[in-house]
């Protein structure tokens, strides 16, 4: 059976905040809808964004990507490099200190 094509793409831009970012990730990771894909970026970050980033990476390999920039990109065109690799229908960006609900995706997806 092939794997499907997720609806939703979740990105994560980090610079230095890697001490949310597991917080961040696994509110993803715990969603109740499941038809998503995860990419955490970290945007030139000197703490230790990178090697939380790969940890999740590990534990997740089928629905995390991982992209490291060596010198921050903006927001801006951080997004559209994400829409340039993204493979969901929907696009969520979810900065790395906040966290969502494990309900949030089902609802979006919903409406």
């Amino acid at each position: 059976m092939a794997q499907e094509q997720p609806l939703v793409t979740v990105y994560i831009p980090c610079r230095n905040y890697g001490h949310f970012l597991d917080q961040a990730a696994e509110s993803v990771i715990n969603q109740v809808y499941e038809n998503w894909e995860l990419i955490i970026v970290d945007e030139g970050s000197k703490d230790d964004t990178s090697k939380i980033a790969q940890k999740i990476l590990k534990q997740n390999p089928k629905k995390v990507t991982f992209k490291q920039n060596q010198k921050p990109k903006g927001l801006q065109k951080l997004a559209n490099e994400i829409l340039s690799i993204a493979n969901g229908k929907y696009m969520m960006r979810l900065d790395a200190d906040d966290w969502l609900d494990e309900s949030a995706l089902f609802l979006l997806v919903n409406k």
